[in-house]
Parts: structure tokens; sequence; C-alpha cells
């Protein structure tokens, strides 16, 4: 249990820096202003946006059925979010999951404007919307996901045993859990 805690904290605070240095991170850096959609780069624009600041809780993003079919274990856990808005944690024997809103620290703009603050840094795409994995390896993905032009979802996926070699490829699976959350967005 406290590999899983260590492993699941680093990854938060690694995809944190996604969406903290996109708006200037603090530190000596100046904050900037959180991207509008007027500003958007066109290649990153959302065309089916969602809306993330209707969903008060995070946890209500994956349903019973939609956790059953991604061998999700764990019962759903609040916790506290570094955007300050909220999260959900799942604990289970064969990896470990986290989703977190975003919707003041900017969408994919913003994450793109700092990708050489990263180790690693690939965009990529989830259900038709933009996203970049960041700081991933063998047993951690950091998924972060444009769901509108100024909002995102963080799927933070670490794999403990894997029970399958699906769940052995973790950005792939945190994308599939990402793609299932994403169902279950409002419209904008």
């Amino acid at each position: 249990m406290l590999k899983r805690t260590i492993v699941l904290t680093a990854s938060l605070l690694v995809l944190t820096g996604v969406s903290s240095c996109a708006v200037g991170g603090g530190g000596e850096q100046s904050p900037q202003a959180t991207p509008s959609e007027e500003n958007v780069d066109p290649a990153l624009a959302v065309k089916d946006p969602k809306d993330l600041k209707s969903v008060q809780d995070a946890c209500q993003l994956l349903t019973s059925e939609q956790r059953t079919t991604l061998k999700i274990e764990g019962a759903p856990a609040p916790r506290d979010s570094e955007f300050k808005e909220p999260a959900c944690e799942f604990d289970g024997s064969a990896f470990t999951t986290a989703l977190d809103i975003n919707t003041n620290a900017g969408g994919m703009t913003a994450a793109h404007e700092r990708k050489d603050n990263f180790d690693n840094f690939e965009p990529t795409e989830v259900a038709g919307h933009p996203a970049v994995k960041v700081n991933f390896s063998d047993n951690l993905c950091n998924l972060a996901v444009g769901v509108s032009d100024t909002q995102s979802l963080h799927v933070y996926y670490a794999l403990i045993s894997g029970d399958s070699p699906e769940m052995e490829d973790t950005c792939g699976y945190a994308s599939k859990i990402a793609a299932e959350a994403i169902k279950n967005i409002p419209p904008a």
C-alpha cells in the first residue's frame, strides 16, 4: 500500500507540472493568464467540448459498470487535488488510478507551451480529444486530456502487478480509463 501511495503521489506531482507550469507554477516565474478560447492553438482545439466545471464529484466520472469493465477494484475515494478541484482515487491490487479535474490552469495549448519542462512529452489523442502523456514509464503514465479549450481531465495510472498485457501498456490503459470518463462529462 505504501509503495502505491508513493508512486501515485510522485506521478501526481509530475503531471501537476503540466498545468502549474502552464500558468506560471509559482516560484520565480511570472503568472500567465489561462488561455482563452481566442488564443488556443487551432491544432489543439477541442471539437466536441465538455464542461468539467459542472462536475462536482470526480468519483462520479466512472460508473460502477465502467469500473467493473476496466477492472478497477478499489472503491472510489475523493482526495485532495493539486488543482484544488474535485479529484478521485481508486486503489487496487493490479493498478492504482486517479482522476483530477482541472478547469483553472488551461487546456492543451497551455500544456504544449511548457513541453520543454518534462523529461518526455508526447502528444496523443483520446476519444477524439487532444491529449499529452508526460514523464511516463513502463509502470506509470501521466495523461492530460483536453475536454475543452481551457479545461482538462488528468488521469494518473500506476501499474502494480497488472493481470493482463493490456494493463501493462500504462498509457494505453490510462487512455482507456480517460475515454470512459469522458463519456460522463456533460457537453459544454
